[in-house]
């Protein structure tokens, strides 16, 4: 005859690993869009602007050549402001409809990050804001800016 206790210890282990298995699939999915931007701003933080590129929508990348981006990018914070990092804060992700300009592709999902930079530099203390959008290309999230012209 089976133990009683024997079979609830195995019942016990059998839900204890399906809950594990499920946890795992739940905690290890695919990034959300805050992450992305806080990644995206990582990179430049560390002056890795070639890999912020690489999180870029392809109308982005179409917008920006690659070592266009990289050498404007760092030649602004660099040369113009003085400085070699700087600090960020994020808002909380809003989900919105966008479009990356009049004329551009308009997105069924996309979620808006406003992003602070905070700037320490020769010329003082200074902060710059920016909605950025996270959109999905290829079920992988991209960011996305918005222009106005």
């Amino acid at each position: 005859m089976s133990n009683p206790h024997a079979l609830r210890n195995i019942l016990f282990l059998v839900v204890a690993g399906l809950l594990g298995i499920a946890g795992y699939f739940i905690f290890t999915s695919k990034p959300d869009p805050t992450s992305i931007v806080r990644q995206f701003y990582a990179y430049e933080q560390k002056g890795d602007f070639g890999s912020a590129w690489e999180l870029f929508h392809s109308t982005m990348k179409e917008r920006f050549v690659k070592n266009s981006y990289v050498t404007e990018r760092s030649h602004i914070y660099m040369s113009h402001f003085g400085v070699t990092t700087f600090d960020f804060t994020l808002s909380d992700e809003a989900e919105k409809r966008s479009k990356m300009s009049e004329d551009g592709p308009a997105f069924k999902e996309a979620y808006q990050v406003t992003v602070q930079q905070t700037f320490h530099s020769k010329f003082g203390t200074f902060t710059i804001q920016q909605d950025v959008y996270v959109v999905k290309e290829k079920g992988q999230w991209k960011i996305v800016w918005k222009f106005d012209r």
